[in-house]
């Protein structure tokens, strides 16, 4: 990620583009370990270490080794230099995270754990100790989502969370939703760091996998939940209005004791002069459709289970699958009825050839009509800030700049040398 041009030094940065490092000897600058995806941003001259624009003035270049796993000592001082970019709270930029590791010895990489290291004490990710972390029973959760374990501890990065490890700890999440740490047997919730009431506990989690929701339904003896992730909180709905055992039949379907259930999710967005359009919330909405019993599932269509044929009494509906994003509207019904005889006919012949495609047509052509049931509650994340919406718009712009950017530099290799 550096270069020469024109007798100067230069980093590619995430934020800025390219920025020139200063004060650099250019005759003894060189990267670090080139063709190392872990060090692509480290580079030394004869007098300093930098770590992509940002000079490390304890680090002697002379002595500088790896660790491995994204750590570094020159025999005197340890850091953590991450090679994967990740956005600042503070800055709301892009940034490599470095860490100066204080009173470090024999410290090694951890093996088949990307990121940790042990210096025979302690356990360490991303250059900060896991409290209390037992090396012997440790093991990754979710990786991307940064959550640990051992027999009794569990971790969010670095941070030890306020429960213990029942062993039944999963990921949770709707195709289109925020990821959460679900603890099947107490039936604890977490999101990041931040807990769930735990005292409403246990929660049941409805919309796992859901195509028709942009928001997950958490649900307690005391009252319906939400995470706005906008706002970054858990929000109650109301009361808990269902019956007994809550069990989800289909990725958009659910029941309790009583009745059926299911999901429908929409955008709004606004429009504005020379500027584009914004999205100004997403919603999604819980209706019934009545007595569970009235209801008979009768085949999955398609081969990818795109959807599903039910009947109630007399009539016959299309349950969908498919995700908004299938159509140009950004709105894709959850449930439709079926108004034609030989399409329904098709669809209970050969269900496993019918195509998302086909679906679409039968939508186009009114052979489907879409059906709505009652709708009980909605839980709407509404974005506050269109200004922020638009700046990440020019960000967009501002990146697509830089890879022409670099592009035009590629070709133009006669004045410039790689490092």
């Amino acid at each position: 990620n550096f270069f020469k041009y024109q007798g100067k030094i230069y980093v590619f940065t995430l934020n800025d583009g390219m920025k020139e490092i200063k004060n650099v000897d250019i005759t003894t600058f060189k990267a670090f370990e080139p063709g190392d995806y872990f060090t692509q941003n480290i580079a030394l001259d004869k007098n300093s270490v930098y770590f992509g624009n940002v000079i490390i003035s304890d680090l002697n270049p002379n002595k500088l080794k790896v660790i491995g796993n994204g750590y570094y000592t020159d025999g005197t001082n340890t850091y953590f230099y991450s090679p994967f970019s990740e956005l600042d709270k503070d800055s709301s930029k892009y940034i490599y995270p470095y860490k100066k590791m204080e009173n470090i010895k024999n410290l090694k990489a951890l093996k088949d754990f990307e990121l940790f290291a042990v210096d025979g004490e302690n356990v360490y990710y991303k250059g900060e100790i896991l409290k209390n972390a037992d090396l012997n029973t440790l093991e990754i959760i979710d990786r991307n989502n940064e959550y640990f374990a051992d027999k009794e501890n569990v971790y969010y990065k670095s941070k030890l969370l306020p429960i213990k490890n029942s062993g039944k700890l999963k990921i949770v999440s709707s195709e289109q939703g925020d990821e959460f740490l679900y603890d099947e047997a107490n039936g604890y919730v977490f999101i990041g760091d931040y807990s769930f009431d735990r005292e409403k506990a246990p929660y049941k989690i409805i919309g796992s996998n859901g195509t028709h929701l942009y928001s997950l339904i958490f649900v307690s003896d005391d009252g319906i939940y939400f995470y706005d992730s906008e706002n970054k909180k858990q929000v109650r709905l109301k009361d808990n209005i269902f019956v007994g055992n809550i069990e989800e039949i289909s990725p958009n379907v659910f029941t309790d004791n009583e009745n059926i259930y299911y999901f429908q999710n929409y955008e709004i967005w606004k429009k504005y002069k020379n500027r584009g359009s914004f999205l100004v919330s997403r919603n999604t909405e819980v209706y019934s459709l009545g007595k569970k019993e009235s209801w008979k599932k009768l085949t999955d269509v398609g081969n990818e289970n795109i959807g599903s044929i039910w009947q109630k009494d007399s009539e016959y509906y299309y349950f969908d699958n498919l995700e908004n994003s299938s159509q140009t509207d950004d709105y894709r019904a959850t449930i439709f009825k079926i108004t034609d005889k030989k399409t329904l006919e098709s669809l209970l012949a050969y269900p496993e050839y019918i195509s998302a495609e086909k679906i679409d047509e039968f939508i186009l052509n009114k052979n489907f009509e879409e059906f709505k049931g009652e709708k009980l509650f909605i839980a709407t994340i509404k974005f506050h800030s269109v200004l922020k919406i638009f700046l990440g718009f020019l960000l967009v712009l501002g990146f697509i700049f830089i890879v022409f950017f670099l592009y035009l530099n590629k070709l133009n290799k006669e004045d410039k040398t790689y490092i």
